[in-house]
């Protein structure tokens, strides 16, 4: 087969929703005849440079991590294939490195033609493009035509996400145009997969875009007003934590972006809606292991960047965390994983503001007594992370006895005289005047 006609054929294996179910299974076989078709071109030398890098976009789709069509035994084929399209574009294959202009023309070949400002943008996409049509980037407006054929050959996402993870962090900056409205139209699409997709893009930019460029060139509060409505719980089957640690991650990058001075009220404003946030989705969360957990999650890094001002919803947050303590640590690892995290958290808030914290020390006493006593049912022997969860409940216990030692003491005295075989480790960590 021609390798034009090979990898283009390739391209089309993907569509939403898939008329054909065969097709993903052909998928693997096609992938294992790269080599052929390079070599069917008589010469790999008459391949021009445009159809490497156009076959490197196909088979991105298929290395990309995340895609059910990207499959482990996929990734390793296109993997291979990735490698030698490298060789012939004098690129290194052991990190991939794209320069802008092979990015771009990745951008402009197979992701410009299924994305776009879309038909009834909201001000947010409107703001971003005038933002890029003002010199960021260089990019033009219609340099993405209205266009949602992504949903149906999404693909293009795959190839996006492979090619944004190796631009090197200084050309971010400069490719922005190709970058910005593929993010925007995924957060603010209603479907929950394009979100995480969205999100998770977002997050790279984050990561490794220029801090004072995104912050300046008002990139960061455009993506901030386009995540918002993340950071919503949705009971969508496989999508609710998944969408709540990703959207808080980029809440949290970009609150870090955004808001630089402790003293700034609107820098303390700013973490307090996240946190507010934080304790209106547990209310629908309840019920969802995972989704606890990754709320739980975000309370760390509030706790660092409101120090002493997290006191303001020490209330609610302790709730939060003294609840899932209650849930039977022994019953599955999810909820051993929970315990795990919402002790984490605990240790956090009582460092942010102990005095405060010191308020509440019987009730977390209690509910670690009930992920403790968990820890030693006969159940929960088989469990790999008991012991880690044992040591963290010892560790926020070690911290309550500094803050609040004669409340701490009274109430380890109580569980101790109640039940001495569990308990027996914890009063010896009380003071010794109680225990002459």
């Amino acid at each position: 087969m021609e390798y034009e006609a090979y990898y283009t054929s390739l391209w089309d294996q993907v569509q939403r929703p898939n008329e054909d179910e065969r097709g993903y299974d052909e998928i693997h076989t096609k992938l294992t005849q790269f080599s052929a078709a390079i070599g069917s071109s008589n010469n790999a030398k008459e391949i021009t440079r445009e159809q490497w890098i156009d076959s490197l976009a196909v088979a991105a789709s298929y290395a990309a991590p995340g895609f059910e069509w990207a499959s482990s035994e996929n990734r390793v084929l296109a993997d291979r294939w990735i490698a030698e399209i490298l060789t012939h574009l004098d690129i290194n294959t052991s990190d991939a490195t794209l320069t802008p202009e092979i990015f771009q023309t990745i951008c402009t070949k197979r992701v410009k033609p299924y994305f776009g400002s879309r038909l009834g943008a909201s001000q947010t996409s409107q703001q971003s493009y005038v933002l890029m049509n003002s010199g960021i980037g260089g990019g033009s407006k219609s340099l993405f035509s209205n266009s949602d054929r992504w949903r149906k050959q999404p693909q293009c996402i795959a190839t996006f996400t492979w090619a944004l993870h190796r631009i090197r962090d200084k050309d971010i900056a400069g490719s922005i145009s190709y970058i910005l409205p593929v993010i925007l139209a995924l957060v603010e699409d209603y479907e929950s997969q394009a979100k995480v997709w969205g999100l998770r893009a977002a997050l790279i930019l984050l990561d490794r875009g220029d801090a004072e460029f995104l912050r300046k060139s008002g990139i960061a509060s455009v993506v901030e007003k386009s995540t918002r409505d993340c950071l919503v719980f949705t009971s969508e089957l496989g999508f609710g934590a998944e969408l709540l640690k990703l959207g808080f991650g980029c809440a949290i990058r970009l609150a870090k972006i955004m808001y630089l001075q402790r003293d700034d009220a609107k820098y303390t404003a700013h973490w307090w809606k996240l946190t507010e946030r934080v304790v209106t989705d547990n209310m629908y969360s309840m019920d969802n292991v995972a989704a606890n957990s990754a709320l739980c999650e975000q309370i760390a890094p509030m706790c660092e960047a409101l120090g002493p001002a997290i006191a303001r919803y020490l209330r609610p947050l302790v709730g939060i965390l003294t609840r899932n303590l209650q849930s039977p640590i022994y019953l599955s690892p999810p909820i051993c994983q929970l315990h795990l995290v919402a002790m984490k958290q605990l240790e956090a808030l009582i460092l942010a503001c102990p005095q405060r914290a010191s308020l509440y020390s019987a009730e977390i006493v209690g509910a670690l007594a009930f992920s403790w006593s968990g820890t030693h049912h006969k159940q929960s022997s088989g469990m790999s992370n008991i012991a880690q969860a044992q040591e963290l409940v010892l560790d926020v216990l070690r911290q309550l006895i500094q803050i609040s030692p004669d409340d701490v003491d009274t109430a380890v005295t109580r569980l101790y005289d109640a039940r001495p075989d569990t308990f027996s480790e914890w009063r010896e960590m009380v003071p010794s005047s109680k225990h002459p």
